[in-house]
C-alpha cells in the first residue's frame, strides 16, 4: 500500500512537471511577412499593377479590320445569272497608322504599369511601417502595463506598512491615505495601458490580414537599431530608384509618350481596301470571271488637328507639373528624412539618460530609502516619494524607446530600408520593383 501511495505521488509530481510549451511569440519580421502576405491593401495594388498591364496591348493594337460581306447590283427579279455586274461580295478595310502613334501609346502605358508598381512598392514600404509602429505600441503598452503592475506590488507593500504603523499608534493616517491612492491611482493606469495594448494589437491584427478579436499575441521585443550621427546614411536612401520618384519619373514618361501620340495623331494614317466579287454563269450558259478591287488611301484628319494638338499640349503641361513635383518629393523626401532621424536621435539620447543615470540613479533612492525606514531614520513618507518618482521615470523611459522604435517605423515608411534598421523585409514580388 506504501508503495502503491508512493508510485501515485511520483507519477503526479513527474505530470506536475511537464508543463505545457508557450507559443513561440511572434516577432516584427514575422509579422512583417504576414502583412505582405495577407494584407488586403497591398492585395488591391497587386491588382492594380496587373489592371495596368492589361492595358498595355490595347494601347497600342492596330483599329480593328472592317469586313463587308453582301451583294452588288442585283435585279429586282432577285436572279444572280440575268446581269453581267451582278456580284456576291466580300471586302476588308483596315486602317495602317503610317507615323508610330500605336507605338508611343503603348510606350505610354508601359510607363503607366512602372508607375503603378512603384505606389505598390510604396504601399508596402508605409504599411510596414505601420506594421512596425503597431507592433511597438503593443509591446511598449504591455511593458507599461507590467511596470504597472510592479508598482501596484510596491503600492500594497506601503499601504500595510502605513496600516501598521497607525495602528501602533506611531504612523498618521495621512501616509494611510495617500498610499491607498497611490495604489488606485496605479490600477487607473493599468486599465489605461492595457486599454492601449489592445488597441494596438487590433490594428496589427487587421494589417496582418487577420480579424481583430481582442486577443493578445504573444510579442518578441521590438529590435532597436543605432540611431547614426548624422542622417546621411538615411539620406543616401533618397535615390532615383526610390519608389516615390520613379512613380513621378513613369508619370513624367507617360504624358509625354501620350502628348508625342496625341500630336502624331492629326498625321494621315494609311487605309488599306480590299474586295472580292463571285458571279454567276449566265442564264444563256455564259461564264464570268470573278472580280477584285483594291485601293489605298490617305484618311486625313482635316478637323482633328485642333483637337490633337490640344490634346498633346495639355499631356505637356502634365510633363511639366510632375517634374516639378519630382524635385518637389525629392526635397520632401529628405526633409521628412532629416526631420525623422532628430526624432529617432533625441529618443535614443534619452533612453541612454534615462536608463543608465536617471533610472537606475532612482532605484538606489528607493532601496535607500527602503533602509532608511527600516532603520527608522525617516518616515514612511519619504519611501511613498522616492517609489512614485521611480514609476514616473520608469514609464518615462518605456515611453522614449517607444517614440525611438515609431521614428524607425516612420523610417522604414520613407525608405524601405529595412537593412539599415536590423530588419530583413519580405522579398518583393515582380512587378512591385
Amino acid at each position: 500500500m506504501i508503495r502503491l501511495r508512493t508510485a501515485c505521488l511520483a507519477g503526479l509530481l513527474a505530470c506536475a512537471g511537464i508543463t505545457p510549451q508557450r507559443a513561440a511569440a511572434l516577432d516584427l519580421e514575422g509579422a512583417l511577412r504576414e502583412v505582405a502576405a495577407a494584407n488586403p491593401t497591398l492585395a488591391a495594388r497587386r491588382a492594380m499593377v496587373e489592371a495596368a498591364e492589361r492595358r498595355v496591348a490595347p494601347a497600342g493594337a492596330w483599329q480593328s479590320p472592317m469586313v463587308e460581306a453582301g451583294v452588288v447590283n442585283v435585279p429586282t427579279t432577285g436572279r444572280f445569272d440575268e446581269d453581267m455586274m451582278t456580284m456576291k461580295m466580300l471586302g476588308v478595310t483596315q486602317r495602317v497608322p503610317l507615323f508610330g502613334s500605336n507605338g508611343l501609346s503603348r510606350r505610354s502605358a508601359r510607363e503607366a504599369v512602372v508607375a503603378e508598381g512603384a505606389v505598390s512598392q510604396m504601399s508596402h514600404y508605409e504599411l510596414y511601417g505601420m506594421a512596425w509602429e503597431a507592433y511597438a505600441d503593443a509591446w511598449y503598452a504591455g511593458e507599461l502595463a507590467r511596470g504597472a503592475e510592479a508598482h501596484r506590488a510596491v503600492m500594497d507593500r506601503l499601504v500595510q506598512s502605513a496600516r501598521s504603523r497607525y495602528e501602533s499608534g506611531n504612523g498618521r493616517l495621512e501616509d494611510v491615505l495617500r498610499a491607498e491612492a497611490e495604489r488606485a491611482r496605479t490600477l487607473v493606469d493599468l486599465a489605461a495601458f492595457l486599454a492601449e495594448a489592445r488597441a494596438a494589437q487590433a490594428r496589427l491584427a487587421a494589417m496582418r490580414g487577420a480579424a481583430p478579436d481582442g486577443g493578445a499575441d504573444s510579442l518578441a521585443r521590438p529590435p532597436v537599431a543605432a540611431v547614426p550621427a548624422t542622417p546621411e546614411p538615411w539620406l543616401a536612401a533618397v535615390v532615383p530608384t526610390h519608389p516615390r520618384l520613379r512613380e513621378l519619373d513613369a508619370r513624367v514618361g507617360r504624358y509625354r509618350y501620350a502628348a508625342q501620340a496625341a500630336r502624331r495623331m492629326a498625321w494621315p494614317d494609311l487605309e488599306l481596301k480590299g474586295s472580292y466579287g463571285w458571279r454567276e454563269t449566265l442564264a444563256g450558259g455564259m461564264p464570268q470571271d470573278d472580280m477584285f478591287s483594291a485601293s489605298v488611301g490617305l484618311l486625313v484628319p482635316i478637323f482633328a488637328p485642333q483637337r490633337e494638338f490640344s490634346e498633346g499640349a495639355e499631356m505637356e503641361a502634365m510633363v511639366r507639373a510632375s517634374e516639378s513635383e519630382r524635385r518637389a518629393m525629392e526635397l520632401e523626401l529628405r526633409q521628412q528624412i532629416v526631420a525623422v532621424h532628430a526624432a529617432a536621435a533625441a529618443a535614443q539620447a534619452t533612453v541612454r539618460l534615462l536608463a543608465d543615470t536617471v533610472v537606475t540613479t532612482q532605484r538606489r533612492a528607493v532601496d535607500a530609502s527602503w533602509s532608511a525606514y527600516s532603520a527608522g531614520a525617516n518616515d514612511l513618507w519619504r519611501v511613498f516619494e522616492a517609489s512614485h518618482s521611480l514609476y514616473g521615470e520608469e514609464i518615462a523611459l518605456t515611453r522614449a524607446r517607444q517614440d525611438l522604435s515609431r521614428a524607425e517605423a516612420r523610417m522604414l515608411s520613407l525608405t524601405g530600408r529595412g537593412d539599415l534598421l536590423g530588419v530583413a523585409l519580405p522579398p518583393v514580388k515582380e512587378g512591385e520593383r
